[in-house]
């Protein structure tokens, strides 16, 4: 009997002291009660619904112990608490950012944990009024991609709930947020009670209604009505002292309007077009090599300048206008012709090669710099062998086709110039908090 009770004031007194332990933040002393007793974060962790180390840790906002315990046992950052509430829940709740932050960066999928009602914390700050939340809500997406996907129990996205709660700043992000990273169709999923964010934005107040239907025009198939009332609103990125937040809630760059039109999400269909493309630019730059008819291979001063019929002289050497040898034999409209269609459909091409290779800058500015190399050598190609009494328009073919090349070649650089630029400011503003690249599509998590 004495001695059952004197080991449960012993496990009494090392419960208290791992108290104390979480309110000093001691990480040593948590080891050492560990070595004590190896199970004792098992043991005072051990009812279904648990408040555990790490919760209290959390709600108390002790960083280091709570970064620690969440080392040791995994699961505790998972487990709900009688209130339904997981260790993340707990820290939004008492406003301990640090320790939220130190937690996502360990497990990005915390995130998603559900707690009461299927809350987890992206609804929760989306549901929340205050900057602190707007730029968890920022980061949280960035950090998750695939929380966005998560339903509380009433079958609601974030997006619902940003709507439902009037946070017309939530949704500003949400909404950039989900235009970035080609997610618009979860603007178009119901709830239990089947409203869509349109329709709950609709039963709101005016104003709101209005400025959320201003976004959402052109992203959703609204009633014809709607699009009539309300006209779309475009403006102009503009690269300052932003958050992230306020990053994310801006409209969309050029450029990545850009990959939107442009970048299918089936990289088959791309491969396919990309093997097409490359075929092509191959044929028609061997076509400037090789033109219709060949190149003279002798050179000639025949003064017969208006004749077209060919003569033989005593060597069996055709003799035609004054040439030299490596010019072009075709002539005429006919040569301009097949000099310019020709020029056009490996223009084509090679913008073709270059759409698959905007989007994926800088890792594939080799391809983008040797397209161009490829081109300027078709000019050389092209003019060189051109004869002089087509000299004129040879020249003037190839002055549009390099103008041409100029604007497809410095267009889509300025614009991924500009929003480089502004990918650099998103990852500043976003702390180092493994924000990543949240436009590549395979890095859903």
């Amino acid at each position: 009997m004495r001695k059952s009770l004197a080991e449960k004031e012993e496990r009494e007194a090392r419960e208290s002291q791992l108290q104390l332990a979480i309110a000093n933040d001691d990480v040593a002393m948590l080891h050492n009660l560990i070595v004590e007793e190896r199970s004792l974060l098992d043991r005072v962790s051990k009812h279904p619904f648990p408040d555990t180390p790490l919760h209290l840790a959390a709600e108390a906002g002790k960083t280091q112990v709570a970064m620690e315990i969440a080392i040791l046992k995994p699961s505790f950052a998972r487990k709900l608490n009688p209130e339904g509430y997981s260790p993340m829940h707990l820290a939004l709740q008492y406003k301990q950012y640090h320790t939220l932050r130190a937690l996502m960066t360990l497990d990005s999928k915390l995130i998603r944990v559900r707690g009461r009602c299927g809350i987890t914390s992206l609804h929760y700050v989306a549901w929340k009024k205050g900057d602190n939340e707007l730029e968890l809500l920022a980061e949280f997406l960035c950090a998750c991609k695939s929380s966005i996907e998560d339903l509380t129990s009433q079958c609601e996205t974030a997006v619902h709930i940003a709507v439902k709660n009037h946070n017309l700043k939530a949704f500003k992000v949400l909404f950039g947020w989900l235009k970035r990273v080609h997610l618009t169709e979860i603007l178009g999923w119901k709830d239990q009670d089947g409203n869509t964010v349109l329709k709950i934005a609709g039963i709101k107040v005016q104003q709101l209604q209005q400025q959320i239907i201003e976004l959402m025009i052109g992203n959703l198939k609204v009633p014809p009505k709607i699009c009539r009332l309300v006209e779309k609103m475009l403006w102009a990125i503009r690269i300052g002292n932003f958050s992230l937040s306020q990053l994310l809630s801006m409209e969309l760059t050029v450029f990545e309007k850009f990959r939107i039109w442009f970048v299918l999400q089936d990289e088959s269909a791309w491969n396919i077009i990309l093997v097409v493309a490359t075929l092509i630019a191959t044929i028609t730059y061997q076509a400037a090599l090789t033109p219709p008819g060949g190149y003279w291979q002798d050179n000639s001063s025949n003064p017969i300048a208006n004749s077209t019929v060919v003569t033989a002289n005593s060597s069996g050497i055709a003799v035609e206008k004054p040439h030299k040898a490596g010019d072009i034999i075709l002539n005429g409209p006919g040569l301009i012709m097949f000099t310019a269609l020709n020029s056009m459909v490996f223009l084509a091409s090679i913008v073709i090669i270059w759409i698959t290779a905007i989007p994926q800058l800088p890792s594939t500015l080799p391809v983008y710099l040797l397209m161009l190399i490829l081109s300027l050598a078709y000019c050389a190609t092209t003019t060189i062998a051109f004869p002089k009494s087509d000299e004129v328009a040879g020249l003037i073919i190839i002055a549009l086709y390099n103008s041409m090349l100029g604007v497809v070649l410095a267009v889509p650089m300025i614009l991924w110039l500009k929003y480089y630029v502004y990918k650099f400011h998103l990852r500043i503003e976003a702390a180092g908090r493994r924000v990543g690249d949240f436009l590549e599509l395979k890095d859903r998590r």
